[in-house]
C-alpha cells in the first residue's frame, strides 16, 4: 500500500465568538433591487426547449417570484448569526493552499496549514500553526429570503471568484481580494533568555531568512489578509442540477429543460456570455437524459457525467465555432458511454478521474467502485477492476477522489471510509473501528464522511463528518515511489510524511532483532524547519542504494541528509535555492546526487 494514515487527526472548527467587524454581512444586491426593479431588468429571453433563461449583472436584476418557487412558502429560513453553523460542503483551490467551507448562510475561506515542528534556541518545540480562517461573508436575512439558503460552492481555478449555489436557482458570485502587504495571525512568544545554546545539525543558511522565525511549514510568506466582495447574482430559471467552474466558463446543468449552459466569465468579442445545448439533442446520451453529477479533470481535459439512469459518460468540450458564437449551438459537447448498469445496484453515483494513470472510477449505488482504463479519446474505455469495501453496510457513497499523484483512491461513505491503491490493493479503512467508542469520543471522521479532499500534494487528507462543523486533517505516510520511482526507494522502504520521512532499518539487522517489540525498526527524520517554511510540501524523496544518503525536494530547491552522521546540507543562499525546481526526479550515483531540474525557462541536469 502506497498511502497510510499516521497519528491522530488535527481537528479545526470555526469559533462561535468571531469578530463581527471581520465577518461582513452581505445583502447580495437585494438592497438595490428593492427600489430599482425597473432599472435593473435585463433583456428578456424566451424560455423554450432550445433556450434557457439566465439573467445577471453587477446587481440583482430581478426579484424571485414566490409563485415560481412554491418551496419558499413551506419552510421559513433564518440567517445564521455567526460562522459556526453546520458545514454543508467544502472545496479546495487548485494550489491546495486554501479551501472554502459553506454553511447555510456563510461562505468562509481557510488556509490549509497544520501542526509544525521547529528548533528555537536549544529546545525542540511542537508549535500548533493551525488551519485558520482568512475571510468570511455572512448572508443577510433579506438575501436568504430572496435567493434561498446555500447548497453548494464553486471555485474558479485561479481562486479569484467564488460562486455560491442557492436552493432557489441562483448563483451568487463573490470576488476574493488579497492585500499582499498586510499579514494576519502573527505568532508571539514570551522572550526567554538562556545561557545555554545548541547548534543546529543543519549546515548552511548563513544568510538571514526574511520571514517570521516562528513560521510553520509553507508559511514563509505569512498569512495574507483576504476579503470577500459581492460581485453579481446570476438567475437560472430552469433550475440548477450541478455546476462546474472551469478556467474560461461556468458550466451549469439545468433541470427544466434538461440542458447544459456555458456561461463565460467575460463576454466574447460579440458581447455574448452564454451558450446552450439541450441534452435531448445529444444523441450519445440516450433517449431520456438527465444528469445527477459531473466532475472535471484539467490535465486530461475530460469530464465525467452521471445520468439518472446510472450511466457514466466520458465527455469533452468541443472547440467553439466562431460562426456560431452568441447562438445556441448543438455541438458543445461530445462524449462516450463507458459504464452501463445491468442491475439497480450498479447505478453510478459518483465519479473520479485519475489523469496520471488514465483511469476513471465510478462509485455505484451498492457501494462498489468500478475502475476503467482510458485508452484513447474515441470511446475505448474498458473495465480494469472492481473495488468493494470490507463491510456489509457502508451506507451511501458521498465522496470519491484520487490523490494528486494518482496512487491512492479514497471513498467516503455514510458510515465510514476506505482507501485502495491505484490498482486495487486494500489499504486503510474506518469500518474495522469500534463505533461505540468512536461515538463516545466524538470521532466523527471514523463514523462517516460527508466530504473530503487532499491537501499538501497528498501529504494530508481533510475530512468533513456527517452533521458536523469540525474539519479533521489526517496526516499521510506515503511511499517515496509516488514522488520518485527508483529501485532504491522500493528496496529500502522509504516513506515520506508531511514534514519528514521514515527509513526502514530491518534489512540491516539480524532476524532475531527484527522480531523484537522493544526496538523501533523505523528511522524517523525531520526535515529542517527553515526549508519547510518556504518549500512545503515535500514533493519527492530519494535514497541511495547503500542507504547512506537521502535527498528531498519541495516546491523549489533541494536538500540532502546523511543517515550515518544525521546532518543536513542545504543551500547557503536562499535565493540560489529558489532558482530551480526539481521536475524530472532525482537519483544517487554512489555519493553524487543527480537531479533533473527546471531553472527559469531551461531544463538542466
Amino acid at each position: 500500500m502506497t498511502y497510510w494514515p499516521i497519528s491522530s487527526p488535527s481537528v479545526f472548527a470555526a469559533t462561535k465568538n468571531t469578530n463581527v467587524e471581520r465577518t461582513p454581512v452581505s445583502h447580495d444586491g437585494t438592497d438595490q433591487a428593492s427600489h430599482s426593479d425597473s432599472a435593473s431588468e435585463t433583456e428578456s429571453t424566451n424560455k423554450t426547449d432550445d433556450d434557457v433563461s439566465i439573467r445577471g449583472s453587477g446587481e440583482v436584476k430581478e426579484e424571485y417570484s414566490k409563485q415560481e418557487s412554491p418551496q419558499t412558502n413551506n419552510v421559513e429560513q433564518f440567517a445564521e448569526e455567526d460562522v459556526q453553523g453546520e458545514i454543508i460542503t467544502i472545496r479546495v483551490t487548485r494550489s491546495g493552499q486554501s479551501f472554502a467551507t459553506l454553511t447555510r448562510t456563510t461562505l468562509t475561506i481557510w488556509q490549509t496549514k497544520v501542526c509544525s515542528q521547529f528548533f528555537r534556541n536549544w529546545a525542540l518545540l511542537n508549535i500548533l500553526q493551525p488551519t485558520v480562517i482568512l475571510a468570511s461573508v455572512l448572508r443577510s436575512q433579506q438575501s436568504l429570503k430572496t435567493y434561498g439558503p446555500n447548497t453548494d460552492v464553486l471555485l474558479r481555478p485561479d481562486s479569484q471568484i467564488f460562486v455560491v449555489q442557492t436552493s432557489l436557482g441562483f448563483l451568487i458570485t463573490y470576488s476574493l481580494a488579497t492585500d499582499h502587504s498586510s499579514r494576519v495571525y502573527k505568532t508571539q512568544f514570551t522572550d526567554t533568555h538562556s545561557s545555554h545554546s545548541r547548534r543546529s545539525s543543519t549546515v548552511g543558511f548563513k544568510i538571514q531568512r526574511q520571514h517570521d522565525t516562528n513560521a510553520g511549514p509553507g508559511e514563509g510568506n505569512g498569512f495574507r489578509e483576504l476579503s470577500l466582495r459581492f460581485r453579481m447574482v446570476i438567475r437560472v430559471d430552469a433550475g440548477i442540477v450541478k455546476a462546474l467552474a472551469l478556467d474560461d466558463e461556468l458550466v451549469v446543468a439545468t433541470a427544466r429543460p434538461a440542458a447544459m449552459q456555458c456561461i463565460r466569465w467575460a463576454p466574447d468579442n460579440q458581447g455574448s456570455q452564454t451558450s446552450t445545448e439541450v441534452l435531448a439533442k445529444m444523441s450519445w446520451l440516450g433517449r431520456k437524459p438527465a444528469l445527477v453529477d459531473m466532475t472535471h479533470d484539467r490535465p486530461m481535459n475530460l469530464s465525467c457525467w452521471i445520468t439518472e439512469e446510472g450511466q457514466a459518460f466520458a465527455v469533452q468540450r468541443s472547440k467553439p465555432d466562431p460562426k456560431q458564437e452568441g447562438t445556441a449551438q448543438s455541438n458543445l459537447f461530445r462524449g462516450y458511454g463507458f459504464h452501463t448498469p445491468e442491475t439497480d445496484g450498479e447505478h453510478g453515483m459518483k465519479a473520479a478521474i485519475n489523469a496520471r494513470f488514465s483511469l476513471l472510477a465510478v462509485g455505484c449505488k451498492n457501494s462498489d467502485v468500478y475502475v476503467y482504463t482510458v485508452r484513447d479519446y474515441t470511446g475505448n474505455i474498458p473495465l480494469s477492476h472492481k473495488l468493494q469495501p470490507n463491510t456489509s453496510s457502508p451506507g451511501k457513497l458521498n465522496v470519491l477522489t484520487y490523490s494528486p499523484d494518482g496512487y491512492c483512491l479514497f471513498a467516503g461513505y455514510e458510515n465510514g471510509w476506505a482507501m485502495w491503491s491505484v490498482y486495487g490493493k486494500p489499504g486503510a479503512t474506518s469500518f474495522t473501528t469500534d463505533r461505540t467508542i468512536s461515538e463516545t469520543n466524538g470521532e466523527g471522521w471514523l463514523l462517516g464522511v460527508k466530504d473530503a479532499f487532499w491537501i499538501g500534494g497528498g501529504a494530508e487528507l481533510l475530512i468533513l463528518g456527517n452533521n458536523d462543523n469540525r474539519l479533521f486533517v489526517v496526516e499521510m505516510a506515503r511511499s517515496a515511489v509516488t514522488g520518485c520511482f527508483s529501485s532504491a526507494n522500493v528496496s529500502r522502504s522509504l516513506m515520506q510524511t508531511s514534514t519528514g520521512f521514515m527509513i526502514y532499518r530491518g534489512y540491516d539487522l539480524p532476524d532475531l532483532t527484527t522480531i523484537s517489540a522493544e526496538l523501533s525498526l523505523w528511522h524517523h527524520v525531520q526535515v529542517p524547519s527553515h526549508y519547510l517554511v518556504d518549500q512545503w510540501p515535500i514533493k519527492s524523496v530519494v535514497i541511495s542504494n547503500d542507504g547512506r544518503y537521502v535527498a528531498i525536494a519541495g516546491r523549489r530547491g533541494l536538500a540532502h541528509y546523511s543517515v550515518n552522521s544525521g546532518r543536513w546540507k542545504t543551500f547557503d543562499d536562499p535565493f540560489s535555492e529558489n532558482e530551480f525546481t526539481v521536475r524530472g526526479g532525482m537519483c544517487w550515483f554512489q555519493h553524487v546526487l543527480i537531479a533533473a531540474v527546471e531553472s527559469q525557462s531551461s531544463h538542466e541536469v
